[in-house]
C-alpha cells in the first residue's frame, strides 16, 4: 500500500535511525507487530502515558496473528487488574479493555 509521504512522517533518533511517528502509524491504518516505538494500536512499550488511537480511526484489516495475540494478553491483563489491582487504576484499566475489545473487534477477532 502506498501512502503519501507527509511531512513529520518520520523521525530521526540520535543514532540516525527513522521512526514512524503516530500520525503516520494511524493513517497506514494496521498494526504490523514490529513494536513500533508509537504504536497506536498497542502499548507494547507499557507505558503509563500511553493512549489508544481514537475509534474512528481503527480500520479493518489484515493483521499479523502476533498483533491479534498481544491485544488479547494486554486485554486479559487488564481484565485481570480490573479484578485483582487497586481501585485508584480501575477507570484505567477500564479504558484499556475497552479499546482492546473495540480493536479486537475492528480486527475480526472477538475474545
Amino acid at each position: 500500500m502506498y501512502l503519501r509521504k507527509e511531512d513529520g512522517d518520520w523521525e530521526v533518533t540520535s543514532n540516525g535511525l527513522y521512526v514512524a511517528t503516530r500520525g503516520y502509524l494511524i493513517r497506514r491504518g494496521f498494526c504490523c507487530s514490529n513494536r513500533c516505538r508509537n504504536c497506536p494500536y498497542i502499548n507494547w512499550h507499557s507505558s503509563p502515558h500511553w493512549q489508544p488511537l481514537p475509534a474512528e480511526c481503527i480500520k479493518r484489516t489484515r493483521v499479523s496473528p502476533r498483533s491479534i495475540c498481544a491485544a488479547q494478553a494486554l486485554l486479559a491483563y487488564h481484565e485481570q487488574e480490573l479484578k485483582d489491582g487497586p481501585s485508584e487504576d480501575r477507570d484505567r484499566h477500564q479504558e484499556m479493555i475497552a479499546h482492546y475489545t473495540r480493536l479486537l473487534t475492528q480486527w475480526g477477532h472477538k475474545k
